[in-house]
């Protein structure tokens, strides 16, 4: 199962939207900003995605929760998105190969394949997409947080932090 963590934007009866931040691995290695990654990372930035889950938890807005894809639902949308748009594109060049084409309508009956594997592949992702969406798995665990902070610039008369505290 692949996990993320999401915080709770809206809830409904019976389901949830929630949203979680893209995550990039540039800064945890020590090449830093030199390689292909980070540049990519900056282009398309730190935007969030909203998921709409089906809630068993009767989750709240605001919440923190945990979300999660099995395994077998991830390989299963990866073969179908990258692997039936390559078979459609091989499969038609190697057909009008076989009836005689000429490399021209060869490459035009593969760009062909590719478009129909792609239109194939993503009308199989809508007619299926209850079975892709992110299952909603758990609460996340509460994190210890400062409670009895004052509001604005005043200092605090004493803190606690709760969950730790005895």
């Amino acid at each position: 199962m692949i996990e993320e963590s999401a915080q709770v934007v809206e809830a409904r009866a019976g389901y949830a939207w929630v949203e979680t931040r893209r995550r990039s691995a540039c800064g945890s290695c020590s090449v830093g900003g030199a390689c292909g990654t980070s540049v990519i990372a900056k282009l398309i930035g730190n935007r969030s995605h909203r998921f709409r889950v089906r809630d068993d938890l009767g989750v709240l807005p605001g919440e923190q929760v945990v979300i999660g894809i099995p395994d077998a639902t991830l390989t299963r949308a990866s073969l179908t998105a990258y692997l039936l748009p390559l078979l459609a594109l091989m499969g038609t060049a190697v057909l009008a190969q076989a009836l005689g084409a000429g490399e021209g309508l060869t490459a035009l009956a593969g760009l062909l394949g590719l478009g129909l594997g792609m239109a194939l592949a993503g009308r199989s992702s809508i007619r299926g997409r209850e079975r892709y969406r992110p299952l909603l798995l758990r609460r996340a665990p509460d994190r210890p947080r400062l409670v009895g902070m004052p509001a604005g610039n005043r200092r605090p008369q004493s803190l606690k932090v709760r969950g730790l505290s005895k």
